[in-house]
């Protein structure tokens, strides 16, 4: 009989470190829902997105129906393909993600990492060539001391063995927050903020990052990996700000 000694032991280690170390929520500090550090309260309270535009992700109205595009999407399409996302950028959604960006909480990108993991499984959505986290600048990564692009997009990855590519782009600008500046500002402030330094042989590539907003910064991201000869460009996020 053929058995995979590698994934046994993995599968007996997670048992062991769940046994000492039970899951808890991060949220409210109760026992975690299966194996995950939420409680099946706080998961069940998360702001998820149901009917959303199948291009930029941003929520439509309930019961809208499947592979509806927006007004907006409509009018002026971005330049990346689809997008996928958990949760609308408010209560307990903006709670994980500042946590983690902001205080270090790393077992956060863990759960968020997962859950995206999950809901992509369960929606069949379909995998790229590759996996790109939205580059931080130099100085912004050294500051915060990693980058949480990358930390929610290593669950995934490993999920379904899709290659991580923290090499083929860089961030080569260093830009104003995002936080207080229009659309047209945000267009603006990203613009050539990114650049190809690697040759990129994926065709289908996926563009991870915590909070979509306006999505100048994905569409930037689009850009310049279309022009780098990449056919498709999708965008998973854990947040979309509504």
């Amino acid at each position: 009989m053929n058995m995979d000694v590698t994934s046994l032991r993995a599968s007996l280690l997670q048992r062991l470190i769940s046994t000492v170390y039970p899951p808890r929520c991060v949220l409210c500090g109760s026992h975690g829902f299966g194996d995950m550090d939420i409680c099946e309260d706080c998961y069940q309270d998360l702001p998820w997105i149901g009917s959303a535009c199948t291009q930029c992700a941003i929520p439509l109205a309930k019961h809208s129906g499947e592979h509806l595009k927006c007004g907006l999407c409509l009018k002026k399409p971005p330049l990346f393909d689809r997008s996928f996302c958990l949760f609308s950028y408010e209560k307990e959604a903006v709670t994980l993600i500042h946590q983690l960006k902001f205080n270090e909480k790393l077992a956060n990108s863990r759960l968020l990492g997962n859950m995206l993991a999950d809901a992509i499984d369960k929606n069949a959505i379909e995998l790229p060539d590759c996996i790109l986290p939205v580059p931080l600048y130099k100085k912004r990564l050294r500051q915060r001391g990693f980058n949480q692009a990358i930390e929610l997009a290593r669950p995934v990855a490993n999920t379904f063995g899709i290659p991580l590519d923290i090499r083929s782009v860089k961030r080569v600008r260093d830009t104003h927050s995002q936080t207080e500046l229009d659309r047209q500002q945000r267009r603006k402030n990203i613009r050539a903020a990114f650049e190809v330094i690697e040759p990129l042989s994926a065709q289908h590539v996926v563009v991870v990052d915590d909070v979509v907003t306006t999505t100048s910064t994905v569409n930037e991201l689009a850009r310049i990996l279309k022009r780098a000869g990449v056919r498709r460009v999708d965008v998973w996020s854990i947040a979309r700000a509504v």
